[in-house]
């Protein structure tokens, strides 16, 4: 779903849905998002073996379709972030910044990449009963990169099928969220799991899909860009093309289909990138 976000302000007249309103106070009513990106330890390339604790949005962003959000006291650094994640999951989000030219560049790169949206992909169909340990499931399932789509009812052409309290996935297994994603991720399997990113704990990846078309957005959360990683979409896709936010040279690497999959490699991520896919 594509909300567009209403402007209140010229400077913030915008051409992509899902770009957040910049304001300077926070609208009326909004719930609070968190601050993107990562607390602790830093993490500054692929081989790093520490794992920071990742703030991520972006399964609220779906569960909360048509509820007005709100990013506040976001640090500079993370400000591109919070443009980018709005975008890639189509919120209605204000950003309350005194600096509106930190989130310009953002803006103008989306605009520039920007197209009709596509259906996301979900391998697994999650039964979403409202709770907040469920939130918490979903939390870490997105930051798994474990594709799932909001349900309500224990139904649809899903490869699995996730309704916590079942014999399967014990309401008493969302008392350790990450244990209970491990769980999840055990019922899919790796071999059934339509994306895969190797090489960092903080790329978190959506990926969207209609007919011969896919896109799939690239979110790095990080405090520092992260290099060496490597990406494999199931199906027989070939990257039609690659930008990177502050990069125009990026470009993958390695492409290659394996075992019924696109396979390859990007050298370099800052901060978002977008790579879009089509049949072979």
């Amino acid at each position: 779903m594509r909300i567009w976000a209403a402007s209140c302000l010229a400077w913030t007249a915008l051409s992509a849905a899902g770009l957040p309103e910049i304001a300077a106070t926070a609208p009326a009513g909004a719930a609070k998002l968190m601050r993107p990106g990562t607390r602790g330890t830093r993490v500054a390339n692929a081989g790093a073996s520490r794992i920071p604790w990742v703030d991520a949005n972006g399964w609220r962003l779906r569960r909360e379709t048509g509820k007005m959000l709100v990013y506040e006291n976001v640090p500079d650094q993370w400000i591109p972030l919070a443009v980018a994640e709005s975008y890639v999951y189509a919120g209605q989000t204000t950003l309350v910044t005194t600096k509106p030219e930190l989130a310009q560049p953002m803006m103008d790169f989306v605009k520039s990449i920007d197209q009709p949206s596509l259906p996301p992909v979900a391998d697994i169909g999650l039964v979403d009963d409202g709770t907040p340990q469920t939130g918490e499931a979903m939390n870490l399932m997105a930051r798994r990169n474990l594709l799932f789509q909001p349900i309500k009812q224990a139904s649809g052409p899903y490869k699995l099928i996730v309704q916590i309290g079942s014999e399967q996935f014990p309401k008493s297994a969302t008392n350790n969220p990450s244990e209970f994603a491990n769980l999840v991720r055990q019922g899919l399997t790796d071999p059934k799991r339509s994306l895969r990113i190797y090489g960092s704990e903080t790329i978190i990846g959506y990926l969207t899909a209609e007919g011969n078309r896919a896109r799939l957005h690239l979110l790095n959360y990080s405090s520092e860009p992260i290099e060496g990683i490597r990406i494999r979409v199931a199906g027989a896709w070939k990257v039609a093309s690659l930008r990177s936010f502050n990069d125009a040279n990026a470009k993958p690497e390695e492409e290659e289909l394996a075992d019924g999959g696109l396979e390859f490699g990007l050298e370099r991520l800052s901060r978002y990138a977008v790579v879009d896919l089509t049949k072979r």
